[in-house]
């Protein structure tokens, strides 16, 4: 899990910084952005910080499904980029459930309350996702342009 979410973290800064500021981002962009780190967000908050139990499971899966499919109407935007960001796109893509389904299995498995500095590892993570849509709220609206 570790390793997924540095991966994560390192392809999304670079698909941000080399390709997103290069080319700007139309509105619609920024818009679904937020919205799919905010889904993404809530199964992951879900998980660290609720027992696991049938009826938080099945939200979980719920809130897990709303968020792949939100990922995947993306490409409805993404008319006109590079065959790079297309590659950086489709690997977040690929990481997106991997991160998830590992959360789940930790979840499930009681991993987090076994291993508290995992536990503070992955509040870390749910930090910096924080911190993205902060980021892009501020800078994709009010200092890019």
């Amino acid at each position: 899990m570790i390793s997924l979410t540095i991966l994560h973290g390192t392809l999304f800064t670079v698909d941000e910084y080399l390709f997103h500021k290069k080319r700007g981002l139309s509105k619609n962009e920024i818009y679904n952005s937020l919205i799919d780190g905010a889904l993404f967000l809530i199964p992951l908050v879900i998980c660290i910080f609720f027992s696991f139990k049938p009826l938080m499971k099945n939200i979980f899966l719920g809130c897990a499904f709303l968020s792949c499919i939100s990922i995947a109407k993306n490409e409805l935007f993404y008319k006109d980029i590079c065959v790079r960001e297309r590659l950086i796109h489709s690997l977040l893509y690929v990481l997106h459930p991997a991160i998830l389904y590992s959360f789940y299995i930790s979840w499930a498995g009681n991993y987090f309350d076994a291993y508290p500095n995992f536990w503070m590892l992955q509040l870390i993570y749910i930090f910096f996702g924080l911190k993205t849509l902060a980021y892009r709220i501020i800078y994709w609206n009010y200092i890019h342009e």
